[in-house]
């Protein structure tokens, strides 16, 4: 899996439960030297031991390489890597993490970014959106979540200078996320992408079907 990144020696300088299931991991090189240079949407691997490497997208900002951050939501029905993470990976632990990749960039010639993110799915809009606030760009995020307890990141979001451009749903408190309300009616130009439990993916892109979006938009 890490045959095709370049890896680097790393240790972990702060862990943060973010929520039950939901915890922050900050990487900094043990070289002391910086990352390499990313855009939002990027993921790199992090390779904890010879037996166990998962990809993470990047959260951090991307104008700040002194340091690299994921989120990682345990799993235990994964394949052990999240479980590891969250049980073994304490402040100091020392492993690899990769260069970056972005396999979900945002489009140069969008006028007009709706993000839409379910649960974990938040973190490469993370970097995403301090990019489009940086180039004064029109955007928007709608997060859903089951219930308050699982809303990662969404004080730090509503307090910051994205604040007026996050919309939250919240399951457990009857607030649906109206994928026609949101989509529908968005000016020519509009640009919709979504992270987030298949159901969701597969919901944004009927409904972006429906309403005549290219999968260019999507």
């Amino acid at each position: 899996m890490t045959e095709s990144y370049q890896m680097f020696p790393a240790v972990v300088t702060a862990v943060e439960q973010l929520t039950p299931l939901i915890k922050r991991f900050t990487f900094k090189r043990q070289d002391g030297q910086n990352f390499p240079v990313f855009s939002g949407g990027s993921h790199i691997i992090v390779k904890m031991n010879d037996k166990l490497s998962n990809a993470y997208s990047l959260m951090s900002n991307p104008k700040d390489l002194s340091t690299y951050q994921i989120c990682v939501r345990k799993d235990i029905e994964g394949k052990g890597g999240s479980v590891f993470m969250h049980d073994q990976c304490v402040k100091d632990f020392q492993l690899e993490v990769s260069s970056p990749k972005n396999l979900f960039e945002l489009s140069p010639s969008g006028e007009k970014h709706i993000l839409i993110a379910g649960g974990i799915g938040i973190t490469p809009f993370i970097p995403q959106m301090d990019e489009l606030f940086f180039f004064f760009s029109n955007y928007e995020l709608h997060y859903a979540f089951r219930a308050p307890e699982h809303a990662a990141l969404l004080d730090e979001l509503k307090q910051g200078p994205h604040a007026d451009k996050v919309f939250s749903y919240i399951d457990s408190e009857g607030s649906k996320l109206d994928l026609n309300k949101v989509i529908v009616g968005q000016p020519k130009g509009t640009h919709v992408y979504v992270c987030g439990p298949k159901p969701m993916i597969d919901a944004v892109i009927e409904t972006c079907n429906k309403n005549r979006y290219r999968d260019g938009n999507i």
